[in-house]
């Protein structure tokens, strides 16, 4: 330690050449590189798997549903425990899964696949959704997206920028709560159905027979085995109108059309929002694990400012609940403890000290606070509101050390 020392003191231009080194390093990292978030990313380990049965009882979901799926669940390796819960019409399973398990990379799809496999009601209206908890994937920004417009319309709008906040870079995820999905609403005339002698079981029926989309086979011919699919689903209204109920020899033709009115609608809504008293959509914005916050949110609210030119005067699109200002709240706080700190040990140690003593141990703070930020960077941590409070703690340490030894 002592020849380091004096190998030191004997050579001034070696330990300037480092120290101005250490600080450029820091400052390119710090303006270039280091990662700001809100919180820190963490592996939460946890594997969500929801299922929608309308109508059925939680000890009918529970047989039916739920228990087909942990079957093929106990199957796999890598799951630490598992929670099932069942209510009226939904049911959830949570899987915690062993982070020490040699598949971990690709458990998350083998459980989709296990759920795949799993013998479930025919009649279940939509397949389970199995979704990764990922502490990564983190929420930046919630937008109010309202505009004077019916709400199939808003809709539409909706779906249009939720492709354009995709097209973001650093955006992972755009999800609309509370969204929901277009269908065709379709009334009967009671009188013309009693006119032409059909039923609503026989609509129902045609309906189910005809609005498909099934694989058919295969089918060999002269240039080898090609896949047949039957594809009948609805393009539009008029497409629906001419659904063919009944046909005779004569051609005689009874069209759905003839017997209901069709209009294009959306599912009842579950929740309701409102910006102002006018109809709106709550979208949440999710970032990827490498973007920056702050450098994603500024891009995001660049393109708001662009909405108005792009889908007219009266779109708005009001941003709340901003995560990044968590970060920014930090970061400044930071800086200008930072530069108060300097200035401080500056004055300080100039009451007392000769000039070239005071510059020389000023000098050392910035250099101490870039080369941290450096082993930040290489040690792979972000600069999130835990490290930066660990920051602004050893920045005050280091500020009473400097008086001291000053």
């Amino acid at each position: 330690m002592q020849a380091m020392i004096h190998f030191l003191v004997t050579r001034p231009l070696v330990v300037n050449l480092i120290s101005v080194f250490l600080l450029v390093l820091g400052l390119v990292v710090a303006l270039f590189l280091l990662q700001v978030e809100a919180f820190p990313n963490v592996n939460l380990d946890t594997v969500q798997v929801d299922v929608s049965y309308p109508g059925a009882s939680p000890k009918e979901i529970e047989q039916l549903v739920v228990t087909p799926i942990e079957q093929e669940f106990r199957a796999l390796n890598g799951i630490d425990k598992m929670i099932s819960m069942s209510f009226p019409g939904s049911a959830r399973i949570t899987l915690e899964l062993d982070p020490d398990a040699t598949n971990r990379s690709r458990l998350s799809s083998e459980i989709s696949i296990a759920v795949d496999r799993a013998k479930l009601p025919a009649d279940l209206p939509y397949d389970p959704v199995v979704t990764e908890v990922d502490g990564a994937v983190f929420p930046v920004i919630r937008l109010a997206i309202s505009a004077p417009l019916d709400e199939l319309a808003l809709k539409r709008l909706g779906d249009d920028i939720k492709d354009d906040l995709l097209s973001i870079d650093g955006i992972a995820k755009v999800v609309t709560q509370g969204d929901r999905k277009p269908e065709y609403r379709i009334v009967v005339n009671p009188d013309r159905m009693q006119q032409e002698r059909i039923s609503v079981a026989d609509i129902s029926s045609a309906i189910k027979s005809w609005n498909v989309n099934v694989p058919g086979g295969d089918l060999d011919t002269g240039d080898g085995q090609r896949a047949v699919r039957i594809i009948g689903q609805f393009r539009d209204i008029e497409d629906a109108s001419k659904l063919v109920l009944r046909a005779n020899d004569d051609g005689g033709v009874l069209y759905l059309g003839d017997v209901a009115s069709i209009t294009e609608s959306l599912v009842e809504p579950i929740t309701l929002h409102d910006v102002a008293g006018e109809p709106a959509l709550s979208v949440l914005v999710l970032k990827k694990s490498k973007a920056d916050i702050i450098d994603t949110v500024d891009r995001l609210k660049n393109y708001i400012e662009s909405v108005p030119k792009r889908y007219g005067e009266n779109v708005h699109i009001k941003p709340f609940q901003d995560y990044s200002r968590f970060a920014r709240m930090r970061l400044n706080v930071l800086t200008n403890n930072g530069m108060v700190g300097v200035v401080m040990v500056f004055i300080s140690l100039l009451l007392f000290l000769r000039f070239s003593v005071a510059m020389t141990t000023t000098w050392g703070l910035p250099i101490i606070f870039m080369t941290g930020i450096f082993i930040l960077y290489s040690a792979g941590i972000t600069l999130n509101m835990i490290s930066m409070m660990g920051f602004i703690m050893v920045l005050g340490m280091l500020v009473d050390d400097a008086i001291i030894i000053g």
